[in-house]
């Protein structure tokens, strides 16, 4: 699977609004086209995603728990998923996955090529997976939009952030603060 020795990490994210009317289908459209190309695809809410960063550095740790046979689960996915969460339990990282909506609901898709040597082309992936899905992609940047509103308390509560956090840090540190969410997962195991 992945390489212990250092390589380029190879993985391209989706951002953009889709509607999914049943998780298990949009869910089994992913796990047939990331088996088609021998890669890795976890779709997540974008709503609680603190921007591409946030995304980047779960997989990374992800790839590297596998690399080091520290990982929680045998499913890379799942991996990536309990690292973007920065949660140990998978039901409730589970929780940052899609979930079914009757209209537009904007998704994050990340898929990975955990191969040894990381030489896909995941640009083919990824026209695949947007035709395959209809999700109606958005420029990555929407991910790092300021958080306000919704989004802001999205993931304050879901990662547990106080206001005592974020008056010690200021405002404009949320995403830091989730990044440390990310990197401490490591710290709990």
């Amino acid at each position: 699977m992945f390489d212990k020795q250092k390589q380029e990490l190879n993985c391209k994210l989706i951002a953009g609004k889709v509607r999914v009317s049943n998780v298990d289908d949009f869910l089994a459209v992913l796990k047939t086209v990331a088996r088609k190309y021998d890669v890795t695809i976890q779709a997540m809410n974008a709503e609680l995603i603190a921007g591409e960063e946030h995304i980047k550095s779960a997989v990374k740790k992800a790839l590297r728990a596998v690399g080091r046979n520290r990982n929680i689960t045998n499913d890379l996915s799942l991996e990536i998923l309990l690292y973007t969460a920065g949660r140990r339990q998978i039901e409730r990282a589970l929780a940052m996955g899609v979930s079914k909506s009757k209209g537009e609901k904007r998704v994050a898709i990340v898929i990975v090529d955990a191969s040894a040597r990381g030489e896909k082309d995941l640009e083919m992936v990824a026209e695949e997976v947007k035709r395959k899905t209809g999700i109606q992609e958005e420029p990555i940047s929407e991910l790092e939009l300021e958080y306000k509103g919704d989004k802001k308390e999205g993931i304050k509560k879901f990662f547990d952030i106080t206001e005592a956090e974020l008056k010690a840090v200021g405002e404009s540190k949320l995403k830091q603060l989730v990044l440390e969410r990310v990197a401490m997962l490591d710290v709990l195991k």
